[in-house]
């Protein structure tokens, strides 16, 4: 397990997002999200020039029905169009990522395996929502990942609507793609708190139960996790009592933020 200093900060704080200068020449030769996005592009420019093409042919037929569907069929492209453009390049991940905790658990033929643990809250003062998620990649030639190696990640691609208090899910990145600097990875391992990093251990035991989901994300009961990630002294950087109704009530300011190791 990483060693854990005294700049371990709870999860949400602004002292725990990646902000480490990325590196282009790194970030090419090992992540395999490299080209992503001009796939994406490609593949939602031409999906959403054929769906709209077929939209005004049958809007040109000019039955009631055909005119709907045509309708329909043109919103589908739009989308597609718009959902291909907004694919996520593969720096945005590194541009004030989240830390999150990251071991390997499975590596073969190129294909790796990460199990991670990130809090899915948006409410600051909710308890957190810690979920165990699985994330698959084919590693690029070059990189190395062992079973069992401690990998920080970074939080990104979120996906929820916004009524609600907590994401559906979340992506991670190894920040090893990001950055080859020894220094750089081990100020990330420690400021990941060690009861962050002992849960993630345990979500070894859940490997099963992922695989077989198909959003490869598991939401942790509160009872199963320690009253240091139930209950963090601080939310959002700011320091907190716990009320009985189980909301936070701030009791500082971002100028007074308290490391949770503190009374």
């Amino acid at each position: 397990m990483p060693r854990v200093s005294e700049s371990a900060w709870p999860a949400g704080d602004p002292r725990r997002f990646f902000d480490a200068p990325i590196d282009a020449d790194q970030l090419r030769a090992s992540s395999p999200n490299i080209h992503a996005r001009a796939i994406a592009m490609v593949v939602g420019l031409v999906a959403g020039v054929v769906l709209i093409a077929l939209g005004w042919w049958a809007i040109a037929d000019g039955r009631w029905w055909s005119v709907v569907l045509g309708v329909l069929v043109v919103l589908a492209g739009l989308y597609a169009v718009v959902r291909g453009f907004r694919a996520e390049h593969a720096v945005k991940p590194f541009r004030g990522g989240q830390l999150v905790p990251g071991v390997v658990v499975e590596q073969a033929d190129g294909k790796v395996e990460i199990l991670v643990l990130g809090d899915i809250s948006r409410d600051p003062v909710s308890p957190p929502r810690f979920a165990y998620r699985l994330i698959s990649f084919r590693a690029r030639e070059g990189t190395q990942f062992v079973p069992g190696q401690w990998v920080p990640c970074v939080m990104h691609g979120f996906v929820g609507p916004g009524r609600r208090d907590t994401w559906w899910n979340f992506e991670a990145s190894p920040i090893s793609w990001a950055t080859a600097d020894a220094t750089v990875l081990q100020n990330a391992d420690r400021m990941i708190p060690e009861a962050e990093w002992t849960q993630l251990l345990t979500g070894a035991e859940q490997l099963t139960e992922l695989r077989r989901r198909m959003s490869k994300l598991l939401v942790i009961p509160d009872t199963e996790l320690p009253e240091a990630l139930r209950r963090p002294a601080s939310r959002i950087g700011v320091p907190v009592e716990w009320q009985e109704t189980g909301r936070a009530r701030f009791v500082g300011s971002l100028s007074d933020r308290v490391h949770p190791a503190m009374p």
